[in-house]
């Protein structure tokens, strides 16, 4: 784990990461990782400009093999509303971005990557982007702790369907697991939150 400090935020690299995109890019010589990559990176930008938009700033960020993570400053913290806005900006990006790849160069693999990101992101499971913005939209309303529940009974029912749709997707193909190791992951950072 590489940390360093830049400008009073701390950033942890873990070195699974870079190890991680130069073994995609080794082996996939069509392109798809250098545009997941970009993609990624546009939809982190998103959140950080949406957090520096409304007058906040992040004490920490993680990067590591399964995305970044943002912890904002305890001493400057959005309110509901405001975290749910950062929550939605990095999706929102992906699909603004999309849209305007779509209509100027057609459905490219550019566009497509794009749109997988942002959609993928807006799923209202806990750990992703639209999970934590149900949460926020909740919260202001029931409270953090029955909001919390809730967001764990959607995830479930977003998780357990997805499950089954990567493995007909590994049954029928015989070899694409992706989906179905992406929700498993998913899953087992609920059970890990919930403890």
């Amino acid at each position: 784990m590489l940390e360093l400090r830049i400008r009073g935020v701390e950033v942890q690299l873990s070195l699974l990461f870079p190890a991680a995109v130069v073994v995609l890019l080794s082996l996939d010589m069509s392109g798809m990782p250098l545009w997941c990559i970009a993609a990624s990176a546009m939809h982190e930008a998103g959140h950080f400009l949406a957090l520096y938009a409304l007058g906040a700033r992040p004490a920490a960020i993680g990067v590591g093999l399964f995305g970044v993570r943002i912890v904002q400053d305890p001493a400057a913290r959005l309110s509901y509303m405001g975290s749910f806005l950062v929550s939605l900006a990095g999706p929102m990006v992906n699909l603004f971005t999309f849209a305007v790849l779509a209509m100027t160069t057609g459905m490219t693999m550019p566009a497509a990557v794009h749109l997988s990101i942002g959609s993928f992101n807006l799923l209202p499971v806990g750990p992703l982007d639209g999970g934590q913005a149900l949460y926020f939209a909740l919260s202001g309303r029931w409270g953090e702790e029955q909001s919390e529940k809730i967001v764990q009974i959607v995830s479930i029912l977003t998780l357990v369907p997805l499950a089954i749709a990567g493995f007909y997707l590994l049954i029928r193909s015989g070899y694409n697991f992706t989906l179905l190791a992406v929700s498993l992951y998913l899953g087992l950072l609920l059970l890990l939150k919930k403890r």
